[in-house]
């Protein structure tokens, strides 16, 4: 357990060399293991306001949960992690399949929140669960005519067991180094106003934390 030594300054200031004698004493004496102030600088991760009604299911993650270093595919098959395409952001990641009704329905909204949070340098990933991987995502995409949501490929749901993804579509909202912020388990109009609204303040709160 560690304690706090507060120590109260006064016009007659310890030298330095008595003042770190006399703070060491201090700090053997309470049994305490003493910390430099600039290795606890940051405090706490802040967590995400409230969501809008509109996402009334979201759940907030654990402000201690670990970044996520496990890694999906890009379309050509190069491995790539969220912290990557966060780039210093955070971002938005969407795992569906094309046998998804519900993801089928809300693809349109992703793509279309993927140019609204483009401006603000934050990514909107879709991944997808199909187990044939390219072969079938690439056809439903061209055939369904996404304008700016590019593919991205977990054929064998490594990446969707690392993130205990429970059902499609799931989407979850990572900060800057790939920490998970909190998700969303079902279908949700993503371009509405307070969404994005939400998005943007839930990712800020932690940019480059």
């Amino acid at each position: 357990m560690m304690t706090r030594t507060h120590i109260q300054t006064t016009r007659n200031a310890l030298a330095p060399a008595t003042f770190l004698r006399t703070l060491a004493t201090a700090v053997l004496l309470s049994g305490a293991i003493f910390i430099i102030p600039g290795g606890i600088a940051r405090g706490a991760e802040t967590t995400c306001s409230a969501p809008p009604p509109t996402l009334s299911k979201f759940k907030t993650a654990d402000s201690a949960v670990a970044p996520m270093t496990d890694a999906f595919q890009t379309a050509g098959g190069a491995p790539v992690t969220v912290a990557e395409l966060a780039r210093g952001k955070g971002a938005v990641v969407n795992f569906w399949a094309t046998w998804c009704a519900p993801c089928i329905k809300e693809m349109p909204h992703l793509d279309a929140l993927k140019t609204d949070l483009a401006r603000d340098g934050i990514p909107v990933i879709v991944v997808s669960q199909d187990r044939g991987g390219l072969d079938v995502v690439k056809p439903f995409f061209d055939k369904q005519g996404y304008k700016n949501l590019s593919i991205h490929l977990d054929p064998k749901g490594t990446f969707a067991r690392a993130n205990k993804v429970r059902g499609l579509p799931t989407t979850i909202l990572y900060d800057a180094q790939g920490r998970e912020k909190g998700r969303l388990e079902g279908i949700a109009e993503w371009n509405a106003p307070d969404v994005k609204a939400f998005i943007r303040a839930c990712l800020s709160a932690s940019k480059g934390g």
